[in-house]
């Protein structure tokens, strides 16, 4: 059986003995998901004792759950495991190497009450990762009918919003445009960035919009998917390797103006290399 503990509010307790069955796992992960609906994080604390065995339907039911609580892991904060039992112990402790973001420890039963004061510690905040910079960076010239962009990296839903804000100025003026993209080190995209709602509008407007578009550096697989695709789009399209670039600035009617500063256009608007 699954015996509930009277813990701090964001911590799960539970001692475990005799035979656990498939109810009683079902309401160990009901009581966590009611934790979690409370407090942003929770830890976990389990007191196994020695007659504890499960029974097939409890460790069945055990991994049907588990695959639901793999993208909450961020919000484990601490487990303990109070055990006499060597294999339970060593479970415990491979589970910490398996969910390394998870701090756990596994205490002895004559260290019950050390393992209660340091699972009754306030869970810290969710880390909060850091934005990782944007693959994308825009590159003045000195034709103000020529958007430049270059792509280093792996691009993103967050590189392609950026790409419409500052692309969809150019839609808004007189007669064609030509556009210039630069690939340094392109490992591919993120499924996503191709259907953000604002790129796939901007992508219908400027089919028509847009007279030459020079690609530098291109992968072979996309090379190949762009020489295809090319008859069926308005847009001359043609790919430069990385040796060809003063070519291809040439074809598109610009030249690239210092990088470390800004270029004002002559309508006013300001495009500014990242």
């Amino acid at each position: 059986m699954i015996e509930i503990l009277d813990l701090p509010e964001f911590v799960v307790g539970m001692r475990l003995s005799g035979s656990v069955t498939a109810d009683d796992v079902e309401r160990a992960y009901k009581v966590t998901e009611e934790a979690l609906e409370r407090n942003d994080r929770v830890s976990l604390y389990a007191e196994v004792d020695d007659s504890m065995s499960l029974t097939f339907e409890g460790v069945l039911k055990d991994l049907v759950n588990v695959p639901g609580q793999l993208g909450k892991l961020s919000r484990y904060f601490r487990a303990a495991v109070v055990t006499d039992q060597k294999w339970i112990a060593a479970a415990a402790r491979v589970e910490g190497l398996v969910f390394s973001s998870i701090d756990v420890r596994v205490f002895a039963k004559i260290d019950r009450e050390k393992a209660i004061a340091w699972i009754s510690e306030k869970p810290e905040p969710i880390p909060v990762p850091d934005a990782p910079a944007l693959t994308v960076k825009f590159l003045a010239t000195d034709n103000n009918d020529v958007f430049a962009y270059e792509i280093d990296g792996r691009l993103r839903e967050a590189d392609t919003k950026e790409v419409v804000a500052k692309f969809a100025p150019y839609m808004e003026r007189e007669g064609k445009i030509n556009v210039l993209g630069r690939f340094k080190n392109f490992n591919g995209f993120d499924l996503m960035s191709l259907f953000d709602d604002d790129l796939l509008k901007l992508k219908y407007r400027s089919a028509s919009k847009v007279e030459r578009y020079a690609l530098i550096g291109v992968k072979p697989w996309m090379r190949n998917f762009l020489e295809l695709i090319d008859p069926l789009i308005s847009a001359n399209i043609r790919l430069f390797d990385q040796t060809e670039e003063p070519a291809a600035w040439e074809w598109v009617g610009a030249n690239e103006v210092n990088s470390a500063e800004e270029h004002v256009n002559d309508e006013g608007a300001t495009s500014s290399a990242a």
